[in-house]
Order: C-alpha cells, then structure tokens, then sequence
C-alpha cells in the first residue's frame, strides 16, 4: 500500500495566510509533505502553521512582501535552509481589486503587477535550479479574467493574462529540461479577500452579471484538488499547460 501523495516532497506556497493558499498548505501537508509558506500577513501564516502542527504535520514559515523582488530570492534560500531541497512552487499569492478605468492610480496599477507577476517570476527564476535538480514543477495560480474579458478588473485581468504568458513561455525556454510549469485558472472562490471587494458605487450591473456562474462560486478546498493534480507525478505528461476550474463560466 502506498504512502502519502507528497511523502518526502518539499512544497514552497506563496500566499498561505489564507484562502487558498491556506488550503492548498494544509494539503500538501496531510499528504506528506513538508511545506515552506510565505505570505505578508505573519498572523494568518502563524494560523496556518498552527493548524498543520495541531494535525502532526510539518511546515515552517516567512513572512515577507513578495512586491519586494529581493524577497523572493530570500524566501527560496530560507526554505532550501529549512529542508535542503525544493519539488514544488506554488505561486499562488495574489491581489485582487474591482477599478473602473477612470479610478486606476499608478500605484495601484504597479502594485497589482509587482503581486501578480513579477514576484511568480522572481520566484521561478530563484528557484529553478533546485526544481531542476529534483526534477520538479511549478503552479501557477491564474485566473479566468486571463483570457475572458471582465468589466472593472483590467488591471487584475491584465496581471493575470501577463502570469498566463509567462507560463507558456517559461515551458518553452525549459522543453529539454526535467522541470514541469503550469498554470490552474479558477473562476468565482470564496475567500477572504473576495467577500471584502466591492464594485465600483456606479458599475453596469448588467455587465458584472456576466461573469457571475449559474453555479456558486467554488470553495478553496475544490481548486485544491487539480492543484494538488498539477502538483503531482500523476501529472508528469502536463507541461506548459493552463486548467481551468471555474464551474462553467467559460463553457459558453
């Protein structure tokens, strides 16, 4: 009888204080393996670190604004530190606002692209020789806005669609080599930070309907499952690839 999916396998999660990045956490945790959590909100990675320990299962934690580029670099050498190697990057922390154009500053603007793009980057790039060393991959959390057009989220969308290409092209670059890079697009998730949001006080309605499923919206603990997939040597075929998981919205 086998053992836990991810026995022996370290995880890096971006984003892990809450939402799904807390979900997938716990996850990889009960499957075995030793998780390494970044986020800037230290108290909620503490919650998350204490709710892994209470189940007898290992993580360790940093603190730190990945918006900071040097950061990123800093969070793979802590977690080489904790446990000498690396198997999976989870780039799953993100910001998400609801702007009408007209609204948009340019520090809101940098801030969602340094969040949404450049720290997966950065942290791709820091981490690529111990993925290539262990033969292991990388998720990338996207979204649906990627690549269907949602009114009063262009930055976000835009972030996204730029996170979506990076994808793809990263693949590319490293075809010949033993490393994996995809992508998982979830559509409407209930987390915390999406019951903060608010629309613009004078958006269409009609226009932010469009994007509201027939379906509710998905729990973090269902993106977890074809995360977890990706993640996975079930997954070793998968490469350079974008899933959706968005209870239909894009079907029609």
């Amino acid at each position: 009888m086998s053992g836990p999916e991810f026995s022996g396998k370290v995880v890096l999660v971006t984003g892990a204080a809450s939402g799904l990045g807390r979900a997938a956490s716990l996850r990889f945790a009960a499957e075995g393996a030793q998780v390494f959590m970044v986020d800037i909100n230290a108290e909620g990675l503490a919650e998350t670190q204490r709710r892994i320990a209470a189940a007898g299962e290992d993580s360790c934690q940093l603190a730190c604004d990945l918006a900071q580029a040097e950061n990123c670099s800093s969070a793979v050498d802590a977690a080489i530190a904790a446990y000498g190697r690396l198997d999976i990057l989870c780039n799953i922390a993100g910001i998400l606002n609801f702007h009408a154009l007209g609204n948009v500053t340019t520090d809101a603007w940098s801030r969602i692209f340094a969040i949404n793009v450049t720290a997966p980057f950065f942290m791709i790039q820091a981490a690529m020789p111990h993925l290539l060393a262990s033969s292991g991959n990388v998720v990338n959390i996207v979204s649906t806005a990627a690549f269907s057009g949602q009114a009063y989220l262009a930055p976000y969308a835009a972030s996204k669609a730029a996170l979506l290409s990076l994808t793809k092209s990263l693949a590319m670059e490293f075809m010949h080599q033993p490393v994996r890079i995809n992508a998982l697009a979830p559509g409407g998730m209930l987390t915390e930070m999406v019951q903060r949001l608010e629309f613009p006080p004078d958006a269409d309605q009609s226009l932010v309907a469009r994007y509201i499923g027939i379906r509710p919206p998905s729990q973090p603990e269902d993106i977890v499952e074809p995360l977890l997939f990706l993640a996975s040597d079930r997954a070793r075929s998968v490469h350079g690839a974008i899933y959706t998981a968005d209870n239909g919205i894009t079907a029609g």
